[in-house]
């Protein structure tokens, strides 16, 4: 099977602090060669907030 370098291989979705003292929900798509592609999934005021969102968002993903 020959997989291009540029597709994706695996997928991480990462709470993050911003500079603006709020916190990201962010999901990076991972190829083959190492490179990550971020997507802003959403910006929240507590960590409290943004662990609940990524709760809700795996709870409706179909694996």
């Amino acid at each position: 099977m020959n997989v291009d370098f540029d597709t994706p291989q695996r997928m991480t979705v990462v709470v993050e602090k911003n500079k603006s003292d709020t916190w990201s929900l962010a999901s990076y798509l991972i190829t083959a060669d190492g490179q990550r592609r971020r997507n802003a999934l959403g910006i929240f005021e507590s960590y409290s907030d943004a662990t609940h969102a990524l709760q809700q968002h795996w709870q409706h993903t179909s694996i």
